[in-house]
């Protein structure tokens, strides 16, 4: 993913990731994490990215934006390019 595709990022107060270290059903938002975090960073280095991962948890995803609006997606079994997709469309 390029860095175009986070220009979203921009309009976003903080991004956080939820997932399990070991579990098959995060396992592509830890693929996703290695290959795609400094993109994200580089795209916008003022924004939080938090990674938050716990043992038995689901993967997600929740973006904060003004006013204290927060959306929240699952990411739960995707494979690395589905939470690319479902990341870029919360980034819309």
């Amino acid at each position: 993913m390029s860095k175009t595709a986070f220009a979203g990022l921009k309009a976003v107060q903080e991004i956080r990731f939820h997932l399990c270290q070991t579990s098959k059903g995060s396992e592509g938002v830890r693929n996703f994490l290695l290959k795609s975090y400094q993109k994200m960073k580089a795209a916008s280095p003022a924004t939080p990215i938090l990674i938050r991962e716990a043992s038995g948890v689901r993967g997600g995803m929740t973006a904060r934006y003004d006013f204290g609006v927060e959306k929240s997606t699952t990411l739960e079994g995707m494979d690395e390019k589905a939470v690319e997709k479902e990341i870029a469309a919360m980034l819309k």
